[in-house]
């Protein structure tokens, strides 16, 4: 199977709309991991076979979590992605999953722990980082591959941009940890 993965366009419609027309043809599926800020009903989103809740979602119809073909899916946020993985990785084991896609920190990586492969696509709208454009992801299962995207021009992202990602989250990580044990102190 081939998916298409996109996450936290915060409104970016066009930009979305141009990647579902983009790739719609080359996958099988298409997965949303939250923050459109649409309704369920929107057009928009009509293409998607699955769409979870992101923080800034206030439609109650779509979830929080989906289970799917032994992948996890989720926007990140209930599961404290800032202070690692820890949370996703329990809920991932639980539910028999090998894959996690998930979104919220607008950081596109790639990630193997404990034989589980995590995956977050970046926002189609911006990442965070010093390159400053948005991106989203193609999932192949068989084989397994993952492919990241800049947002307008369709190129294959350089690994560099995933490898700063990994730094990025760990930079958020340690801040988010020293921010925790600072108001235990006050």
């Amino acid at each position: 199977m081939k998916y298409l993965i996109v996450s936290d366009p915060h409104m970016e419609n066009t930009i979305l709309q141009n990647i579902i027309s983009h790739e719609q043809d080359h996958v099988d599926t298409m997965f949303c991991l939250g923050d459109t800020s649409l309704k369920a009903s929107d057009p928009l989103l009509a293409p998607f076979r699955l769409v979870v809740r992101g923080n800034h979602d206030y439609d109650d119809h779509f979830p929080y979590t989906i289970t799917y073909n032994q992948i996890l899916l989720a926007h990140g946020h209930t599961y404290k992605v800032y202070y690692g993985y820890d949370m996703l990785l329990k809920a991932a084991k639980e539910n028999h999953c090998q894959i996690v896609l998930h979104g919220h920190t607008h950081v596109p990586t790639h990630q193997i722990i404990e034989g589980i492969h995590f995956i977050n696509p970046g926002s189609v709208m911006i990442n965070r980082g010093s390159y400053g454009f948005g991106t989203y992801a193609i999932l192949e299962t068989n084989p397994f591959a993952i492919h990241f995207y800049h947002h307008t021009t369709f190129e294959e992202v350089k690994p560099e941009i995933l490898e700063e990602g990994l730094q990025t989250l760990e930079e958020f990580k340690k801040l988010t940890s020293a921010f925790e044990a600072h108001k235990l102190t006050r």
